[in-house]
């Protein structure tokens, strides 16, 4: 039995302390073999144990644990709640972000209010600038205002823009278009795109087969902001395609603001692995400057060497490998890691096969394969 099937085996263990370790060694190794059975200590436990699962879940960020977390939004306890609350803004889907929408307007407990704002704010979705608001304009506690505040700073930072205001300005435009339209549509635009059949699944098979393209990309991408742009511009390139797949596939035509919030949907599904890239970019410029130190050393080492054979005509070091053989021997290496991630991503792929969703027997075979 492995490091994983041993800590599972602990969580049914009689004493809440080693139930315990298990439950945070779990959320560290982040395994989603782990996610049912801490779906189960979520159900059973005690409230501390509870709310560790729940936050080991979040650090796993399996999707499939999203329906437990919400259903732990409505717990009794504040505690639980609370857990649940931030974990839930560890992850973009649009079902993590309308059960934090009605935490925020709902939940009796003005701590769980603030931390539900701020895991909005942390997921940064423009989906929920105009509840947040709307919510910034009600007679709060200050300190859930603070948190509101500071969400809708977080959304314009994620998203791009100069300030907050830039960001209220462009929401705002969007509203307006969308309050133009007769009252009936108002209120079906929404509910009729969230309506479409598999419209997650086609949503995450669409993030996915652009992003397999990336690899050439990553090979030479040195810059966060950089390479979330070209994300956006591989995602972009074939969106129109997509938007029209689903259209003739369920004889509609979308509106402006329908576009709209299916390329918010398609942006915040990306996500996860928009973070896995930049922590692959940021390990790598690491581990080239960490070359590049060694190199200097080397260099170092060699002046040393001639010094030392000039002043007393013999070697006090042993005599180094040649300096032009490490020197490109550290240039393969650097090489080396940087095909490394073409490789990588593969596995990023693999990781989030879990996230983007099975699309079950009885459900529509038909694919949008884009050409």
């Amino acid at each position: 039995m492995g490091k994983i099937g041993k800590l599972i085996k602990q969580l049914e263990d009689d004493d809440p302390s080693v139930r315990e370790y298990a439950i945070l060694e779990l959320g560290e190794l982040r395994d989603t073999q782990a996610v049912n059975p801490l779906i189960k200590i979520i159900q059973q436990d005690t409230i501390e144990n509870r709310g560790y699962a729940i936050v080991a879940l979040s650090e796993i960020g399996d999707h499939s644990a999203i329906e437990i977390l919400i259903f732990c939004l409505m717990d009794n306890e504040v505690s639980v709640r609370l857990a649940a609350s931030r974990s839930l803004g560890k992850f973009s889907s649009p079902q993590a972000i309308s059960a934090l929408l009605v935490s925020l307007k709902k939940d009796p407990s003005e701590q769980v209010r603030s931390r539900s704002a701020l895991s909005l704010g942390g997921i940064g979705s423009e989906i929920s600038v105009p509840d947040l608001l709307k919510e910034s304009k009600v007679e709060h506690a200050p300190t859930l205002l603070y948190s509101i505040d500071t969400a809708l700073k977080m959304i314009a930072k994620k998203n791009g823009y100069e300030s907050m205001d830039e960001l209220v300005q462009s929401v705002k435009v969007q509203v307006t278009k969308h309050l133009e339209k007769p009252e009936t549509e108002q209120l079906s635009e929404k509910e009729i795109i969230e309506m479409i059949p598999n419209l997650w699944a086609y949503i995450r098979k669409f993030v996915i087969q652009q992003l397999e393209g990336i690899q050439t990309m990553l090979s030479v991408e040195s810059n966060e902001k950089s390479a979330e742009t070209k994300i956006a511009e591989i995602l972009g390139e074939k969106f129109w395609q997509f938007s029209n797949f689903l259209e003739r596939h369920n004889n509609l035509t979308f509106s402006d603001f329908q576009t709209d919030m299916l390329w918010q949907m398609c942006w915040d599904t990306s996500r996860p692995i928009r973070v896995e890239i930049f922590q692959m970019i940021k390990d790598h410029r690491t581990e080239i400057h960490e070359l590049d130190r060694y190199r200097k050393w080397l260099d170092t080492i060699e002046d040393e060497k001639e010094k030392t054979e000039t002043i007393y005509g013999e070697p006090i070091l042993p005599k180094p490998v040649p300096i032009t053989t490490v020197k490109d021997e550290a240039k393969e290496t650097a090489a080396n890691l940087v095909r490394s991630i073409s490789g990588e991503i593969e596995e990023i792929m693999d990781k989030y096969s879990a996230w983007k969703g099975k699309i079950a027997e009885d459900e529509d075979k038909d694919s949008f394969e884009i050409e």
